[in-house]
């Protein structure tokens, strides 16, 4: 099941979008409230002089003039979605589509992750840092906090990082109890997480 998703994404672009929509649909009705769940949770993990907090619809604007912002190198292996505002409105009305964010001491976005759900019980994990704010360990801070929200409403967390990836593949096995399933296609391996001991 988890390799279908991810190979259908990639092959179906297009009919993507449907499967979002009828998975938002069935996920808010099985797991009712998980947005309250994540907010109560990943405010925990902020390191000092940063904030950690769900994204509102008052956010997206700043949060697409942010991923924008970011240089073209920051997206060579992991670019999840469109960073336009339709796009961005479309997945923050999705219930299984849960848009974090991290907000420094002036509550400028320094950094965006997400838990793409689904209704089966499983959710995908992704997270972009500002290239000036890397290596304070927020991605290792992301990574723990979105596995503490999947731990705590029984989702199996995966990601697809490069192998190329270095830091992220660094920040996610700091920040999880990370296993390596298998490579993909295009040097891409799918990872499961678990909470770190």
């Amino acid at each position: 099941m988890i390799s279908w998703l991810v190979s259908f994404k990639r092959a179906f672009p297009g009919l993507w979008n449907g499967i979002e929509r009828a998975n938002g649909a069935l996920f808010k009705i099985w797991w009712r409230s998980i947005s309250q769940t994540a907010s109560g949770t990943i405010a925990e993990y902020a390191p000092d002089g940063f904030s950690f907090s769900m994204v509102e619809k008052d956010d997206l604007p700043s949060l697409s003039a942010f991923l924008e912002a970011q240089p073209e190198d920051s997206f060579q292996f992991f670019r999840p979605h469109l960073f336009d505002m339709a796009t961005l409105t479309r997945l923050w009305k999705n219930s299984s589509f849960l848009m974090m964010k991290a907000t420094d001491s002036e509550g400028r976005i320094i950094g965006y992750y997400f838990l793409r759900c689904f209704f089966v019980g499983v959710a995908f994990a992704g997270l972009i840092v500002d290239e000036g704010y890397r290596n304070l360990g927020l991605g290792r801070r992301m990574w723990a906090s979105c596995m503490r929200v999947c731990h705590k409403r029984h989702l199996r967390m995966f990601a697809t990082v490069s192998s190329k990836n270095i830091p992220s593949l660094r920040s996610c096995s700091h920040g999880t109890d990370m296993k390596i399933l298998r490579q993909m296609k295009d040097d891409y391996l799918m990872i499961e997480c678990k909470i770190k001991q």
